[in-house]
């Protein structure tokens, strides 16, 4: 089970807001605010601090045990899945989590984490699973959640999350009282998204006071990018094809191809790549990107890139191996975890990237560098991009990404205006992605602007493959087509992306 699922189990557990109730006619539904109401008063109020374990079996074989740290506005969530360790919080008033490979990230949700178009809720009479209520948050997809009330208890016996990769059936028992609260000690969650249902259990619950060092963000458990000693600048050994950087990276005597890429969080590694190096795989799932794959998590024991040295790496085990050149074959990503620590300069003209210590990185100093903020809470750096003066804060700088951008299924419904007098040749391309090819349309958007780069008459691509992208986590990429006509430099420490136009840049933005 990921952290992200865990998150959402336990926010599951304990529903808001407050006031006593009596069951009412279920032939005259109550609204929504009163039914939270009246379920926040069978729970009972929560204590100042508390801390609870919670253990989860999964039908495919995982076990992982839950610490969970409440004190005032501050928690800390700690996740032990066999030797995966990770965990998540807020601490005055800033999200973090710490990743499987020890890295703490402050979390920067995009627009606070709210929804970005929520639904109303609207509240029915039902008669099964009990004789309650369902308050229902859906949009026009029927996409959301539905939450079924039981009016005799007013508790919340089951939560379905409705999403474009499949439907999240939680059913809650064994409600009862402890330590002054009421609440379900068991949950049975049905994911039809990854195919595993999950049996979790609150092992204890302790309202007594919690030390602050409790929920205090923990320092980073381990630099996982070791340099030489006395190193502090290295050359990766990087091939540019086409408008993809490979890196070599060496796991034991295997030299392997990685995409250097920014487009995704962790490290990925090819499955069969996987199962010929004998590495145990761990949480085995299924998952939706370009199609539907199956994946699991795995540590290998040493990765080696360039005189780089990772140790004990948790990855990502996804089906990846491709041929993209003669002599090259695609089998991994080296993404947010290896890039996280480091200053890294990706220089296309030149075909170069070097990397140094993130603490020790310097800003370019040509006066035609554009500097971009990015938000790199969800292991990606996501920006504000217009797309023909429409703007979407949350596409992604992505140098693993075909083409110049690509237009994300949620942008396009919700902004049809993006594409209004736009020039589309009608044509299709077939793209791969993890979990398959997947159809994109071209078309020549008159103006993209992020930052103070502005791009005129770029053909770029609308996804229209049903089922591929259609997360409304994001609205799109910013490809390496783009990112190509630039020097890069990533800053992920400081949360910045530099961006110097080379020759093939100054070209075409007109910059001399």
């Amino acid at each position: 089970m990921t952290t992200g699922a865990c998150r959402v189990l336990f926010a599951w557990l304990f529903p808001l807001l407050l006031v006593a109730a009596l069951p009412a006619s279920a032939d005259v539904p109550l609204d929504a605010a009163a039914i939270y109401a009246k379920i926040a008063a069978a729970a009972g109020a929560e204590p100042a601090a508390y801390r609870e374990t919670l253990e989860f079996v999964s039908s495919n074989g995982t076990k992982m045990v839950e610490r969970d740290y409440y004190r005032g506005s501050d928690h800390r969530l700690v996740y032990d899945t066999g030797p995966l360790h990770a965990e998540s919080g807020t601490y005055k008033g800033d999200p973090w989590y710490m990743n499987e490979n020890g890295q703490v990230v402050f979390d920067d949700p995009d627009n606070n984490g709210a929804p970005r178009h929520p639904a109303p809720p609207s509240v029915s009479a039902i008669h099964t699973p009990v004789e309650g209520y369902v308050i229902a948050a859906l949009d026009a997809r029927g996409r959301g959640t539905k939450e079924y009330v039981d009016a005799a208890t007013w508790q919340v016996v089951r939560r379905d999350r409705i999403t474009a990769d499949g439907t999240i059936v939680s059913t809650y028992d064994d409600i009862r009282a402890d330590n002054g609260r009421t609440f379900a000690h068991h949950i049975h969650v049905d994911d039809r998204a990854s195919k595993v249902t999950t049996d979790m259990h609150v092992t204890s619950y302790d309202a007594s006071d919690v030390a602050e060092s409790d929920v205090a963000v923990p320092s980073p458990r381990r630099a996982l990018v070791e340099f030489p000693p006395g190193v502090t600048s290295v050359d990766l050994p990087a091939t540019f094809s086409g408008t993809q950087v490979f890196v070599r990276v060496m796991v034991g005597n295997r030299g392997l191809d990685f995409t250097l890429d920014t487009g995704a969080a962790g490290i990925t590694i090819d499955s069969d790549v996987a199962r010929e190096l004998g590495v145990p795989q761990l949480d085995r799932r299924s998952s939706v990107a370009a199609g539907r794959y199956d994946t699991s998590e795995a540590i290998v024991p040493e990765m080696k890139v360039g005189s780089l040295t990772m140790r004990n790496v948790a990855v990502h085990v996804v089906p990846q191996g491709w041929e993209e050149a003669p002599g090259l074959k695609d089998v991994g990503l080296l993404e947010f975890d290896f890039l996280a620590e480091l200053g890294v300069t990706i220089d296309y003209e030149h075909k170069r990237v070097t990397v140094v210590p993130g603490q020790v990185f310097q800003p370019p100093t040509d006066p035609r560098t554009i500097p971009v903020d990015v938000r790199i809470g969800s292991g990606q750096p996501r920006t504000t991009v217009a797309v023909n003066g429409v703007q979407g804060d949350r596409f992604i700088l992505d140098t693993g990404g075909d083409g110049t951008f690509m237009i994300f299924d949620y942008f396009a419904r919700f902004h049809p205006d993006a594409f209004k007098n736009q020039t589309s040749d009608q044509s299709s391309v077939r793209m791969q992605g993890i979990g398959g090819e997947f159809t994109v349309q071209r078309y020549s958007m008159s103006r993209i602007q992020f930052a103070s780069a502005v791009f005129v008459n770029f053909v770029g691509y609308r996804i229209i493959s049903k089922g591929a992208y259609e997360s409304d986590e994001g609205d799109g990429v910013i490809g390496a087509g783009f990112l190509q006509l630039f020097t890069v430099s990533l800053d992920y420490v400081n949360s910045r992306v530099y961006l110097v136009p080379n020759r093939d840049g100054r070209a075409a933005t007109s910059t001399k």
